[in-house]
Order: structure tokens, then sequence, then C-alpha cells
């Protein structure tokens, strides 16, 4: 392997590394104080790969949840990632070979890594995308096992209180990303739509309204449902067939319903459905204790196939076709909705109770923003941002 690529993907993923190490080391430690041996833990980041639905996976496991409600509260968790899906359609296409693992580790990180990071001058674009989902794996897998073999030994020597404020590098790395597809586009009403639809359902999550596994994909599904009312149009009026001709007048007016029809079947189903699985741990009524390791394992594999489909639905049912409009109209529109969900997403689990509670993290939001607008340095503002928080927090705490 090309040292120069593999220096520049770790350069690229640093941020990530520090996110998912700080991240997998407590997923570690719930693993083992939920009575499982160690292992289970990096198995987890193997089989599911999925560090939302591995902490949910946990807790559930711990109450003796029956396999059918984590499949479902899985799939729900999950759900996003088909959107994540549509919008690579057209980056992974070309990569047959590569393609399967590709479609597997999308995650949050990395779908942001991939959309907007720009591929090194003569290297192939599949093997830097496949080296980047493979290192993010990585990354959390090891944070996995660290925290599983190791974390007793951290709190021994007192070790693990330097941790803390280091998950910020995620937050900073989807501001920087954010910021990126603003500066690069002229169009910013989709991730001005994210910003306050994802506003909105963390408020109602802080409210006590549903569950935070809801947030993210139903932030994504409104905030498309808005862009294909006030974009579709106008995209359909630009679209030009294959040949390169203008879409005939009656072909736009039948799409620009069909995406209409289609906003209002996702707001729909999807809202129905959250609003009836929104908080599948309140099926739980009488506890039947831990799951025995038998059937833990039952359930990883199981949720690891219902979070993997979620992955390659959109691939298999468009890659070997040419996508409809409105899957065209997603893959344009939904990269920088999405990242600007992610974003705001950061902030379901600060403490708003106080100004200085949550001081430090608004004000490093916006130093990793401004230290990104005038240097274009992501690595400079992502780690100076990371530094200043962990400075700032136990200041104020």
């Amino acid at each position: 392997m090309n040292k120069n690529v593999l220096a520049q993907a770790i350069k690229v993923t640093m941020p990530v590394f520090f996110g998912y190490i700080s991240i997998g080391i407590p997923f570690g430690l719930l693993v083992v104080n939920a009575g499982y041996p160690w292992w289970l833990s990096p198995l987890m980041g193997l089989a599911m790969f999925t560090g939302a639905g591995q902490f949910f996976a946990i807790a559930l496991f711990s109450t003796g949840t029956v396999l059918s409600v984590i499949v479902l509260a899985e799939f729900l968790l999950s759900i996003r990632h088909i959107f994540y899906g549509l919008s690579l359609i057209d980056r992974y296409k070309n990569y047959i070979r590569r393609r399967p693992y590709l479609m597997y580790s999308i995650t949050d990180e990395t779908f942001a890594l991939v959309t907007t990071v720009d591929v090194p001058s003569g290297v192939d674009a599949g093997k830097f995308y496949n080296l980047i989902s493979f290192l993010d794996q990585s990354y959390w897998v090891v944070g996995c096992l660290i925290g599983a073999a190791a974390y007793k030994i951290l709190e021994v020597y007192n070790l693990t209180q330097y941790l803390a404020g280091v998950d910020f590098a995620l937050t900073a790395l989807f501001v920087v990303l954010a910021v990126e597809q603003i500066l690069i586009r002229t169009d910013i009403l989709g991730p001005i739509i994210g910003a306050v639809v994802c506003g909105f359902t963390v408020w109602l999550f802080k409210a006590g309204r549903f569950d935070s596994s809801g947030i993210i994909w139903v932030s994504i599904c409104f905030g498309l449902v808005m862009l294909f009312l006030l974009r579709g149009k106008s995209f359909y009026r630009n679209s030009r067939n294959e040949k390169g001709e203008v879409v005939p007048s009656e072909k736009k007016e039948e799409v620009s319903k069909a995406g209409i029809v289609l906003a209002v079947v996702f707001m729909s189903v999807f809202a129905v459905l959250f609003l009836i699985f929104s908080k599948p741990h309140n099926l739980l009524a009488d506890g039947l204790g831990r799951l025995s390791l038998a059937d833990a394992l039952a359930a990883v594999f199981v949720s690891g196939a219902v979070v993997l489909a979620t992955r390659v639905l959109p691939f298999a049912v468009f890659a070997k076709k040419n996508p409809p409009l409105c899957i065209r109209f997603i893959e344009k529109y939904a990269p920088p909705l999405i990242l600007m969900v992610l974003l705001v997403y950061c902030f379901k689990d600060v403490d708003f109770s106080s100004a200085s509670a949550c001081a430090p993290y608004f004000i490093c939001v916006a130093v990793a923003g401004v230290l990104h607008v005038f240097f274009r340095n992501s690595m400079a503002s992502i780690i100076g941002s990371t530094v200043l928080y962990m400075v700032l927090s136990r200041l104020w705490s």
C-alpha cells in the first residue's frame, strides 16, 4: 500500500480516532459491567459497527429484552443509513469489488468524511474510501477492546480523567464538515432546514417527548420533506434526460407530483412508526433479567444483519439502473442536510440548565467554525477546539 495514501487517510480520520476511542472505552466498560465477557465488546464492533446501536443493544440485553423488540429498535435506530446509502450510490457505483465493505461500513462519521474530503491527486478513489472506512472501524473496535479489557487498569491509576472532553472531537469534525459544505455550495437551504428541524427534535427530546434514538432519522426524513416541497419543482424543471434534452413539461409535472407524494409518504409512514415505537424500552414491563450469553450473541448477529440491510438496501435497488429523479434529488440535497443534522444532534446531551454548563460547548463549536472559515485547516480547527473544550469544561465544572 502506498504510504502516502495511508498517511493521508490517517490524517483525514484522526478526529474520528479520538472520538471513537473515547466513546468506545465507556462502551467496553458497559459490556463488562453488564456481566458479559470482555470479548463481546470488540465482537459487537465487528458484527454491528454502529455506536448508538451498540449502546442501545447493551441496555436492552441487560434488561432481558426479547429479540423481536431488539430487532425493531435496531431497525428504527439504523433507518437513517438508508438515506446515507442513497447519497453514496453515485460515489460508490464504480467500485464493484470494494463496494461490499464500503456498504457495510457506512456510519455517521464515515459518511461525513467520504462525502466531504477530497481524494488525493493520483490516488484511486475507491481505495481511499475503503481505507477511510477500514480505519474508522479499526478505531471503534480498538476503543471497544480497550474499554472492555483495560478500563479497570485505567481506573486504578486514575488515568480516565484525562479522557474527559476528548469526544468533542466528533462534534468539531461535524462543525468543520458542515462549514465546508456551506462554503462550497451556493444553495444553503439544506443546512438551514437541517439545523431547524433537528434543533426542534432535540428540543422535543429534552422535553421528554420521544427517545433520542429517533432524532437523526426523523430530522432527516422531515428535512427531506421540506426540501422536496421547496426545491422539488425547480430541480425537476432543470433536470435533463439521458440524451441531454430538457424534460418535457408533462414529465416535469408528473415527477413533481411524484416528489410531493413521496414526501407525504415519508412523513406519514415514518411519523406513525415513530409515534408507535419511539420508546421500545417501554415495552419491557417486567424485565426478564439479563439475557444469557447465547441469547446475547444471537441478538448481536441478528441486529448486525438488520443494520447491514439498511445500508445495503439503496444499492441493491438502484445501483444497477439509473435511479429515478426523486433519488437523484436526495443524492444532491441530502449530504449537506444530513451533516447539519449530525452537528445539531451533538447538542442533545448538552446541559442547558445553566450558562456555565453549556457555555464551553457553544464557545468551542463557534471556535471550530471560525478557525475553519479563516484557515481551512481541518486538523487545526478540530484539535484546537477540542483542546480548548477539554480545558474550559474543567474550568467551568
